[in-house]
């Protein structure tokens, strides 16, 4: 069966197939870039921005808001931890559930005193796609997201 999607590209029309695939190998290469040119995975690297931003946090918040398992998010914020990136405490209101924010030090290395490489690599990261194209790639990846979630078997 072909699914048949009306882009094309230098005047062939591309199955639906291919994109996805298409989609997988950039997700490949942004994973090597991350954990090459970084040292961290990108999945620990989103984590660190959401706690910019939301910590401290609960470690359920964070699950939400990445969209990743309970299994998964304990195990990032264990080795998250073990590298001295974040501290997780017992909530004192509710002690069945920890708190995480990120350590001074690796606040001070995301925001005030970032790395040379990491401000390059970044730079060159965003000069890829303009601002029309972030917006309409985020776009298209929610719709991909939200269709997903509605297919039937």
């Amino acid at each position: 069966m072909s699914i048949i999607d009306s882009s094309s590209i230098g005047g062939y029309r591309l199955e639906v197939s291919t994109l996805l695939y298409r989609l997988k190998i950039a997700d490949q290469q942004t994973t090597q870039l991350f954990e090459k040119k970084l040292g961290i995975s990108l999945t620990r690297y989103e984590i660190l921005q959401v706690l910019l931003e939301k910590a401290p946090c609960s470690q359920v918040t964070l699950q939400e808001s990445l969209q990743i398992d309970q299994a998964a998010i304990t195990r990032h914020l264990r080795i998250l931890e073990e590298e001295g990136h974040i501290l997780r405490q017992r909530n004192p209101k509710n002690q069945r559930e920890f708190l995480v924010s990120l350590t001074t030090k690796t606040q001070s290395e995301l925001v005030t005193s970032p790395s040379p490489e990491h401000l390059r690599i970044k730079q060159q990261i965003e000069e890829l796609l303009s601002q029309d194209e972030i917006n309409h790639l985020s776009s298209i990846l929610d719709k991909l997201v939200k269709g997903f979630d509605n297919i039937t078997f």
